[in-house]
């Protein structure tokens, strides 16, 4: 079954239920199991994935809370509780390639990741030092260590690089003060989960903050 069912084909008494009940029902749910629901039909997809709405991520929040109690700590700024649950959901495997490996959390990036995958999105500082990456931008970026080096998400660095390349010198220094505030949020956060989500393996990827 896909989001793209017709709620008529759902045979279910859930399938009748008014919205508050729904939502109610969904209380009983660990992620996993709303994951799989928000996949039946068209409807149960609306309720489960309406990224606006405070009464789905209210279903996610309280999944999260009963069913992930070392879950504690709110979602980082700009993400809502169906993606944050998502992201810790470590038996999902690698978002990139999604395939089920062994893979780690980078608060960072907002991503969990195989190291394979890491190595291809990622680029060392060094290697944008001898591109010409100015410091001062650099030091606006969100980034994580591997084995002592300084990696950045490719991907940001390509957006953010063309918004400081495409801006006036007027501007230039209001941009980067509110980068780098968003940068301070970006790194709090990430040093204050620590490795709390890293799965258990063989000890290749390691943290050093």
């Amino acid at each position: 079954m896909t989001p793209e069912q017709d709620i008529s084909k759902v045979h279910s008494p859930i399938a009748s239920l008014p919205p508050e009940l729904f939502a109610n029902f969904c209380t009983y749910l660990p992620p996993a199991d709303l994951f799989t629901l928000s996949q039946v039909c068209r409807k149960f997809h609306g309720f489960l994935c309406a990224p606006n709405s405070f009464s789905t991520q209210q279903i996610w929040k309280e999944s999260r809370l009963k069913f992930m109690p070392k879950e504690e700590m709110p979602p980082p700024e700009g993400m809502n509780e169906k993606k944050y649950v998502e992201l810790l959901m470590m038996e999902r495997g690698c978002q990139i390639c999604k395939q089920i490996k062994a893979c780690k959390i980078y608060w960072e990036f907002k991503v969990r990741i195989c190291e394979e995958c890491f190595l291809i999105k990622t680029v060392n500082e060094y290697k944008l030092l001898w591109s010409n990456y100015p410091q001062e931008f650099l030091n606006t970026v969100p980034h994580t260590y591997y084995f002592y080096g300084k990696y950045y998400w490719v991907e940001q660095i390509h957006i953010a690089y063309s918004q400081y390349y495409s801006l006036s010198k007027e501007d230039l220094k209001s941009w980067l003060d509110n980068k780098k505030l968003i940068f301070d949020s970006t790194m709090k956060y990430a040093t204050q989960r620590g490795t709390m989500h890293d799965i258990k393996r063989s000890g290749r990827f390691s943290r050093h903050n």
